[in-house]
């Protein structure tokens, strides 16, 4: 079998296309702009889907939670197979990159279905769609992101280089994350949150997916891959339970799983928060995640200098702890609060957040090129899967969670999108979401954080 990867410091061949040292500037940023479809659609649907389907769509808040979380038992099974059918892939266009182009074209078509459910079904076929179009964006979503995840331990073996290269996604989160937080409340705002607005919405969320997946496909022609030489068991279980023998690996994905679950808390809270205690608008939650982003997009060059000086573990827990210091802080917030106050939150969770970000998602392929080293089997592909499944999983959980606990508390639905009066068990509920519970999961995390080593770095 053929072995078409190229090290990184020596002369690219003929076949692959790729570079001495450092991967170009167009193919590291075209891959990192590939992101766009899935990031976007992955704020979309963590931030606004599940205010959508209760004040929206009329589906109650725990059984919409629910229809979130059984999509994920779905990933369960189908992430690791695409993950293993990748590795396997013997396509003359690289391993992974016919995933994105199919993977891109059915996110498009996921897009469009989860936010123009009919309003004239009943409730019972309105939950059916929604969970319908919850499994065509689950199966677009691993289809497309377990593989794209999987190319930066094939791209490069300079840890630092796939810092670079996770440096350009995370720009691409942000620029995705502004149209989906941003743009997107400011429009639906504009038709006063009707189906219009929504179609609308759904439609730019689609066409970020087509023009991230179309650059990542052509941008990455050149790209180093390589073959599958050894190709291991197919057995959904044993494929899990040999991705859980790599320990830097393991830590990685259980850290990933508790800190995602709080921050699909604190996403799925925000939208409440700014309605039901607030009273602030879709436009001025707009405003607040237009900073966040515009913040962590020029956090980029800072975070990369800071990971090179003290190491990508001690960024990792300092960024962490960080983080849910300015969570603490909703805790203060009121109604009467300056919105100067909501956009210095906004400012100081982006600048932070994106370190975090960036540094959590550079380690993946650290620790995919020490299981070659390891194991010495390609697996790329399943570990992606796994780390893809347990980002879904935290934000089902996280998403679950925040509806039963709205429901449990006593949450009043709204008609069309109008705020309705809450309880005051919900807004202390609200307050404990947002700012309580994220700190607790921190000091969780940074204790993990500090018990994962790879070799080579600090």
């Amino acid at each position: 079998m053929t072995d078409a990867t190229i090290p990184m410091n020596e002369p690219a061949d003929a076949k692959t296309g790729t570079l001495k040292g450092r991967l170009p500037f167009w193919t590291a940023f075209g891959w990192g702009m590939g992101t766009l479809g899935v990031a976007a659609m992955y704020n979309a649907v963590n931030i606004l889907l599940l205010r959508y389907l209760v004040d929206f769509v009329g589906i109650g808040a725990a059984v919409a939670g629910g229809l979130i979380a059984v999509s994920k038992l779905y990933d369960a099974f189908t992430d690791p197979v695409i993950g293993a059918v990748s590795d396997r892939s013997q396509s003359k266009m690289g391993r992974r990159r016919p995933f994105l182009l199919y993977g891109s074209v059915l996110l498009a078509v996921a897009a469009f279905l989860l936010f123009n459910i009919p309003g004239g079904l009943n409730s019972t076929m309105k939950i059916v769609f929604a969970g319908f179009a919850l499994l065509v964006y689950a199966t677009a979503y691993g289809l497309f992101g377990v593989p794209y995840m999987a190319m930066p331990a094939e791209m490069t073996k300079d840890h630092n280089e796939r810092s670079r290269l996770i440096s350009y996604r995370v720009l691409a989160v942000a620029i995705a994350s502004l149209v989906a937080t941003f743009v997107g409340p400011v429009i639906l705002q504009m038709f006063s949150n009707s189906s219009v607005g929504f179609s609308i919405y759904s439609v730019m969320l689609a066409s970020l997916a087509l023009i991230g997946g179309l650059m990542a496909f052509f941008t990455t022609r050149k790209a180093p891959f390589h073959y599958q030489d050894s190709p291991y068991d197919l057995n959904i279980f044993k494929m899990v339970k040999a991705a859980w023998l790599n320990k830097p690996f393991t830590i990685l994905i259980t850290v990933k799983l508790i800190s995602l679950m709080s921050m699909a808390v604190t996403q799925a809270v925000m939208p409440f928060l700014f309605s039901q205690v607030l009273a602030l608008d879709s436009a001025q939650l707009g405003y607040y995640f237009l900073v966040f982003y515009l913040g962590m997009m020029v956090s980029q060059p800072l975070w990369l200098k800071i990971s090179h000086l003290i190491g990508k573990r001690w960024l990792f827990i300092t960024t962490t702890l960080l983080s849910s210091l300015v969570f603490l802080s909703w805790a203060l917030a009121t109604s009467g609060d300056p919105f100067t106050f909501v956009l210095a939150r906004a400012l100081a969770a982006g600048i932070i957040g994106g370190g975090g970000l960036m540094i959590g998602q550079s380690l993946l392929p650290d620790v995919m090129a020490y299981d070659y080293e390891l194991t010495g089997m390609r697996r790329e592909g399943l570990l992606s899967a796994v780390y893809t499944l347990v980002e879904k999983f935290a934000f089902a959980i996280g998403s679950s969670l925040t509806g039963l606990v709205l429901g449990l508390t006593g949450y009043i639905q709204g008609t069309g999108g109008q705020p309705v009066a809450q309880p005051e068990s919900v807004v202390n509920a609200l307050y404990m979401l947002i700012a309580i519970f994220p700190i607790s999961v921190a000091v969780i995390c940074a204790t993990l954080i500090y018990f994962l080593r790879i070799p080579g770095q600090k």
